[in-house]
């Protein structure tokens, strides 16, 4: 063994050299932890002292001696000492003391460090309900003058919080249930906002239910929310913004409820508030009276469309014992909601008696539906009734003992309300919102898919972050109409969803104008590959950045109402592939994305090809695709996305909800390039041809310019059951495409 390891065998080091100090602290104050070395040697050892490595505040280590001997079988200390002054508050440093033998040998080496807490002010946060009892709920805390993450804090049952924070601007908000805010028995969603608190000392900050107001969405025509949220954004120069966002569950609260705010000083502020108002789904009256606060039950069946009357027939508890005293078939059973009979059993015994409808009536607050939180729907129309509308129908039924109620449905809207209100700077007095006419845009749906069924039918707002939030969807008739009402402002924006459980479709983020009617058409013929850019708000299409090529997320089956498909299916597949000459760059397939970089940043010939199949039994139509694109690229900005050159192909035709066309009709091809896309130039060509035997043998029909692009006369054989279609089209830079669509569409 040699010396240097025998030596560095008999030392034992204990202690820590860590330090932590609080607020407060005087000037000049030092904290000192020895370090104790134990030699179990039969000689001394003598231990040169050093911290290493030493890059840190001037004067921040000290050691009370550079050198110690540590007798034989004895032990012997040094202080590390920590001076305060030299440490920045907040402040974290480490380093290590090194000891050396006299041969220069390293025989121990002691962690050191010290953590120095700066200042600190007391944020004591107080919330009471509106008979000033303890509120509970969440806090979100967000330092406004630091890039620090937001914290988040639960407010238990005494309703109150103490936090020890850094002195700085901060905004704290507190979400919570509050039943009955308005008098009734409704659970609304509240948020107590504080955008800006300046804590330069302990301070106290009361959220008190009495200052909450109700942020509710007045439409000229009855609604009922389907959807409600809450958006609130805290910003600061040069930091990163914070936004916020909370959706009140839709069978659970009926109202939105927020505290006004003074104008904020520091940094910028916006609060949002976003509503989904439906046609009302179902409704109850008994003469005059009616009953509106319904909740339809999740998954529940619904009564067919319109007004029908029905005798009502009281059910007590519901239980398999009241059911059987009392007669309810093709009646609407109503029962009130019990502790000992589960709404679950409460519909099997309904459904058992050949009840129309089972009705439960609330005696809590906020919306009652069970089946929110179970698997499977119920085994006929269930709905519940809110408390306070309960009250009044349970007195009826003990005024007059008998009850016809008109019962008034709409499983699937007519009209809806796609509601956003921003404000700058504050919460406002009045958080309502009464749209005026001139607030609003009309956008009138059409859904043309090819069979009959249920759809779905959503409308996503760009956040003022830039990004699209979701929303609960509304069902809708895949062969239906909806008429809705959107906020139209400049600085609005939205993007519309349908969608179909095998294939999806969806458009770009747009604004409307006031007053103004757009048109959309969802789902029908001609489906083909369409491709949609908005510069990244909400979706990105094939694009250039520098010397890399993306061609983004591309499907085989768009519409003709200008919307991109989105497949949910198994048996539909696609693949793309982009080549460069005839070298293959990249493929995928079923909507990946394939990214080409390192290219020349020379103008080269490009080629991306995108094929689809699907065999399903209910799309007929476009059973198979293949779309071939040539360009012309060269480098672009590497600081942006840039779209291709890539000609776009959209077609118009006549035809039926079932797809089909008449045999002599016209047929209009329309060409374009996605806006600003690198190296476009204008469309001055296109061929059209027509096969109807699947592409065995294909026909060219003259082409006429229309208004919108070139025109074709179809003349099909009378035994023809489908049209195929083959089209091109190039622009003057030698950009073009080549499109054929197996079983574009039937005939009549």
């Amino acid at each position: 063994m040699d010396v240097a390891a025998a030596v560095r065998s008999t030392l034992l080091v204990s202690g820590d050299a860590f330090a932590q100090t609080h607020y407060p602290y005087a000037p000049g104050q030092t904290v000192r932890r020895d370090v104790t070395y134990t030699n179990s040697g039969p000689a001394p050892v003598t231990l040169d002292l050093t911290l290493s490595p030493a890059e840190l505040p001037e004067g921040l280590f000290t050691l009370s001696d550079a050198q110690v001997t540590v007798p034989a079988h004895g032990t012997a200390s040094v202080g590390v000492i920590t001076h305060l002054d030299a440490a920045e508050d907040n402040g974290a440093y480490a380093t290590r003391l090194v000891a050396t033998g006299a041969d220069g040998a390293v025989l121990a080496r002691t962690p050191v460090g010290v953590n120095k807490e700066g200042r600190r002010a007391t944020l004591a946060l107080r919330a009471k309900d509106r008979h000033d009892k303890p509120l509970s709920g969440t806090v979100i805390l967000k330092d406004v003058e630091r890039n620090t993450a937001p914290k988040v804090y639960s407010v238990g049952a005494s309703g109150r919080l103490d936090l020890r924070l850094s002195p700085s601007t901060y905004s704290v908000w507190l979400n919570s249930a509050v039943p009955g805010v308005d008098g009734t028995h409704t659970l609304g969603f509240a948020m107590f906002t504080a955008p800006e608190i300046d804590l330069d000392g302990d301070r106290t900050v009361a959220f008190d239910a009495d200052d909450l107001r109700k942020a509710a969405a007045l439409t000229p025509r009855a609604t009922a929310n389907q959807f409600l949220r809450i958006d609130q954004y805290r910003g600061n120069t040069g930091l990163f913004p914070f936004m916020d966002s909370y959706v009140a569950e839709y069978w659970r609260y009926d109202s939105l409820w927020v505290t006004p705010t003074p104008e904020v000083r520091t940094g910028s502020y916006n609060f949002a508030t976003r509503w989904r108002q439906i046609q009302p789904p179902l409704t109850f009256s008994a003469g005059s009276q009616v009953f509106d606060d319904v909740t339809v039950q999740s998954l529940s069946s619904q009564l067919p469309e319109g007004t029908r009357a029905y005798r009502a027939a009281w059910a007590g508890d519901g239980s398999v014992a009241e059911f059987r005293g009392v007669e309810v078939r093709n009646r609407v059973a109503v029962v009130r909601r019990s502790d000992t009979v589960t709404p679950r059993d409460q519909a099997a015994a309904a459904a058992r008696a050949g009840a129309r409808q089972l009705l439960i009536l609330n005696n809590g607050y906020g919306k009652f539906d069970p089946w929110a939180d179970l698997p499977e729907a119920a085994p006929l129309p269930v709905a519940s009734l809110g408390t306070d509308d309960s009250t009044r129908l349970l007195a009826r039924f003990r005024a007059t003992g008998t009850i016809t109620l008109q019962v008034v449905s709409h499983p699937t809207p007519r009209y809806a309300y796609d509601l956003v209100r921003r404000h700058e700077g504050a919460v406002p007095r009045d958080p309502s919102y009464r749209p005026a006419a001139a607030e609003l845009a009309r956008v009138d749906d059409t859904f043309r898919d090819t069979s009959q069924g249920q759809a779905v039918e959503y409308r996503q707002d760009i956040s003022l972050l830039g990004r699209p939030l979701g929303i609960v969807p509304t069902q809708v008739r895949a062969q239906g109409e909806l008429t809705s009402w959107v906020t139209a402002d400049d600085d609005v924006q939205w993007v519309s969803f349908a969608s179909r459980s095998d294939l999806g479709q969806r458009g770009v983020a747009r604004s409307y104008t006031p007053r103004s009617t757009t048109r959309e058409t969802w789902f029908a013929p001609i489906q083909h590959p369409r491709l949609l850019s908005d510069n990244g708000t909400s979706v990105q299409g094939p694009f250039r950045a520098g010397d890399h090529i993306s061609t983004s997320v591309m499907t085989a089956w768009g519409d003709s109402g200008g919307h991109a498909g989105v497949v949910w299916a198994d048996s539909d597949t696609s693949r793309i592939s982009l080549y460069q000459g005839g070298e293959l760059l990249g493929e995928d397939v079923n909507e990946r994305i394939v990214v080409a970089g390192g290219l020349s940043p020379d103008p080269k010939p490009y080629r991306l090809v995108l094929e689809g199949s699907r065999n399903l039994p209910d799309r007929p139509y476009s059973t198979r695709s293949r779309t071939v694109w040539d360009f012309t690229s060269a480098t672009t900005d590497p600081t942006r996305l840039t779209p291709l050159p890539l000609v776009q192909l959209d077609y118009a035709v006549d035809a039926d909800l079932s797809g089909r066309v008449h045999r002599r009709t016209d047929l209009t091809v329309t060409a374009s390039h996605l806006k600003g896309a690198a190296g476009a130039g204008a469309i001055r060509t296109a061929t059209v041809e027509v096969s109807y035997d699947d592409g065995a043998t294909w026909r060219r029909p003259a082409l006429r310019p229309s208004a919108d692009g070139w025109t074709a006369r179809l003349d099909a054989p009378g035994k023809a059951r489908y049209a195929s279609l083959r089209t091109t089209a190039k622009d003057i830079e030698g950009n073009g495409v080549s499109q054929t669509l197996i079983r574009a569409f039937g005939l009549r």
